[in-house]
């Protein structure tokens, strides 16, 4: 080969060294089957013109200029796009993680079932005693609300279930035409009285509830299937029926942070899911036409075509026009 000839054979082949590199980095990068498949007829592109310094170099340039240039240029815009996206998705991630952290140690839900139950004895002790008041027509001078008004105060924008409006809690708590015994101390409907003293006062906490700054709070009968509400505002106690609770979520309640915690995991379980998969996944129309450039580079006669190649035909030019962005 003559000295100038080898020059240009050897600059060819160095260029296209370098360029089947950047293609295998694409491959591992998308880790995309046609990718590879791409990189693979590449290279065997490439061996065939090192290996037979008699076949015309310029042709091995020619492809590269008309092919694998137009598909690295695509190629390495969606990687761009792509680490974007990886990058928004990771910083979410970690923005959640960082945030599951926080709340976990502010949240107290075991704390708060301790406290349930302690408050649920309480209001065992306070029926009892208003019962003991009512019967003797006087109040207590120790008598006071003190201990039942903390469990609210302390818990209840944490804990309590917000209701969904207005009218649900009006329908809670609107109780006209009930018979009850009204007190300075209290208002306690009748027949929640003498059902209470019929059960020795035995008595848990069921749940909270509370429509803005208003606490209503839900209690079973140890040894019933019934339940009663105290309207913690007013001090008044009714018992519950179907109608007022109609629609009502009133199973045991847990911290809104905790709530947040589950919702922020399950998220991020998403999340990292689509990690898996945002650097494989192909818009349709990359998809199509990189399943067509694999096929005209693979074909039986590609090489003889080079030297006619019109570059107005190239299968790739118009890919680098595709809208990369995905979801």
């Amino acid at each position: 080969m003559v000295e100038g000839l080898e020059e240009i054979y050897a600059q060819i082949i160095k260029d296209s060294a370098k360029r089947l590199r950047v293609v295998k980095m694409l491959s591992n990068f998308f880790n995309h089957k046609d990718l590879f498949a791409v990189y693979i007829r590449t290279k065997v592109i490439h061996n065939l013109f090192e290996s037979n310094k008699n076949l015309d170099i310029n042709k091995l340039e020619l492809f590269h200029i008309q092919y694998t240039s137009s598909l690295i240029e695509l190629f390495q815009k969606l990687k761009k796009s792509k680490e974007q996206q990886y990058l928004l998705i990771t910083d979410e991630i970690y923005i959640n993680d960082d945030l599951i952290k926080k709340l976990e140690q502010e949240t107290e839900g075991s704390n708060f079932q301790i406290a349930a139950k302690k408050h649920g004895t309480l209001m065992s002790s306070k029926l009892r005693e208003i019962y003991t008041m009512l019967d003797a027509g006087t109040a207590s001078p120790t008598f006071g609300w003190g201990d039942i008004m903390v469990f609210s105060a302390r818990k209840g924008k944490e804990f309590f279930r917000e209701l969904p409006g207005g009218e649900a809690f009006l329908q809670l708590t609107e109780c006209a035409g009930k018979k009850t015994y009204q007190a300075e101390y209290a208002v306690i409907e009748k027949k929640l009285i003498g059902k209470l003293n019929k059960l020795n006062f035995r008595v848990k906490f069921a749940c909270g509830l509370r429509f803005e700054n208003e606490y209503v709070e839900v209690f079973d009968f140890v040894d019933s299937n019934d339940q009663f509400i105290f309207i913690n505002s007013i001090k008044t106690f009714y018992l519950l029926d179907e109608i007022m609770s109609e629609g009502l979520d009133l199973s045991r309640n847990s911290s809104d942070k905790a709530t947040i915690v589950f919702e922020l995991r399950s998220k991020n379980v998403l999340l990292r899911d689509k990690l898996t998969t945002v650097k494989t996944s192909l818009p349709e129309s990359v998809e199509e036409v990189l399943a067509g450039y694999l096929a005209k580079i693979s074909g039986v006669d590609f090489l003889e075509e080079l030297q006619n190649v019109d570059e107005q035909t190239n299968i790739l030019r118009a890919m680098l026009n595709i809208n990369i962005n995905t979801k």
